[in-house]
């Protein structure tokens, strides 16, 4: 039985798709097929029920995936050992908000390539919500996102909060020595999209105090959201970090408000006990580690 038959069956069944395994894998789906029917012929048995839309193991396949799984962490465990100078190219998939991307992700990743030049990032951005799911169903091995993920299956890790800030044009702050919430019901409301927490909360603050129903503006792209903000469109509802050069230069002020918006939290999140858990959670603590000396009163601060 070839090593690599196992691998492949690990994948398969990890991600429930062989089209997804292929694409994971970098080969064809043929290949991936090959390969998993040299494995049932070695092994005298069916590994997945044939004629279903997904990838579903038969009883047999249940009994290997343990096996398979040990196969992973030794496999995983034996590169962690060897990672300051083996050669070994390896990928982790790693979901992450618009939020850590546009504040210290970019200088992050190419701060710890410095020490794991042979790992790949797979990079995807996207909402909470979907990078929750993703994680859940194993399509991602790490996610920065707003947590925790309250699954049985995943370990989260404190990354970092940022404090939330309302910010408009001068033109328009000015209108309000100090901001109330009717104040700011008056107005359109420009923040992230709406099924996220964020959302939700400040739906909640201002739809009490609006004439007929609140004006929000929501979006996954936090610079359309700024942007929208800098043309007077509305006021944005924003981590601080996000608009820091934005408030810097002028192009929005920060109102001052009678009440405060609670700060967004995330966390590194990761499925414990996969093959990638040890990679994710070492990478999740360099992340840590990497941003807890310039994060600055919620605000990023470039090395």
């Amino acid at each position: 039985m070839k090593i690599r038959n196992l691998d492949t069956f690990y994948w398969v069944a990890t991600l429930k798709s062989f089209r997804a395994a292929s694409e994971h894998l970098h080969l064809t789906q043929p290949a991936i097929t090959a390969r998993i029917q040299v494995l049932e012929q070695d092994l005298g048995t069916d590994v997945f029920v044939r004629e279903t839309k997904k990838a579903e193991l038969t009883p047999s396949g249940r009994r290997l995936m343990p096996y398979a799984e040990q196969l992973m962490k030794l496999d995983q465990s034996v590169v962690d050992a060897f990672s300051n100078s083996a050669n070994v190219e390896q990928s982790i998939r790693l979901g992450s908000s618009e939020t850590i991307i546009a504040s210290w992700l970019p200088d992050f990743m190419s701060h710890f390539s410095k020490s794991r030049p042979s790992l790949n990032f797979d990079l995807t951005v996207d909402a909470t919500n979907n990078l929750r799911d993703a994680l859940v169903a194993r399509e991602i091995d790490l996610a920065f996102l707003m947590g925790p993920v309250a699954e049985a299956s995943i370990e989260n890790i404190e990354l970092c909060s940022y404090e939330m800030a309302f910010a408009a044009t001068p033109n328009i702050e000015k209108q309000h020595k100090v901001w109330s919430l009717k104040d700011i019901a008056e107005k359109t409301i420009l923040t992230f999209s709406s099924n996220t927490r964020p959302y939700r909360h400040l739906r909640g603050l201002i739809e009490p105090h609006a004439i007929g129903e609140a004006k929000i503006t929501s979006s996954a792209s936090l610079g359309a959201i700024s942007r929208l903000a800098q043309s007077s469109y509305g006021i944005c509802a924003l981590p601080k970090a996000i608009i820091q050069t934005d408030l810097q230069s002028g192009d929005l002020v920060e109102l001052k408000t009678d009440f405060d918006l609670p700060p967004i939290s995330f966390t590194a999140s990761f499925v414990s006990g996969a093959a990638t858990s040890s990679l994710a959670e070492d990478i999740a603590r360099s992340a840590v580690g990497f941003i807890q000396p310039i994060l600055i009163k919620n605000i990023y601060q470039t090395r």
